[in-house]
């Protein structure tokens, strides 16, 4: 069985996985793109979960992060409104 199942199902499948990584990083023109293909993804939730708990680096569910944690500095790009959308999208309950 497949570990991962839910990546079947993500925005980024089949698109060059650098723009959520080295790009995101070096490339500050790319990093709201990138979040909005994140946050239109129908796993993003997983996604976000899954780098937070397995200590990633890179861009998991819309956000970079850095061994786990958010990376303040990568992220800054991000208005208070980007945020509260983030959240909101991360954590909203699914009826």
């Amino acid at each position: 069985m497949k570990q991962h199942l839910w990546k079947d199902n993500a925005a980024c499948l089949g698109l060059e996985q650098n723009l959520f990584f080295d790009d995101y990083e070096e490339n500050p023109e790319i990093r709201s793109s990138v979040d909005n293909i994140c946050m239109r993804c129908p796993v993003v939730k997983q996604c976000f979960a899954v780098g937070i708990s397995n200590k990633e680096w890179g861009v998991w569910g819309g956000i970079y992060i850095e061994n786990g944690d958010i990376s303040r500095d990568i992220n800054n790009h991000k208005s208070k409104q980007d945020w509260a959308n983030t959240w909101k999208i991360l954590t909203l309950e699914i009826e």
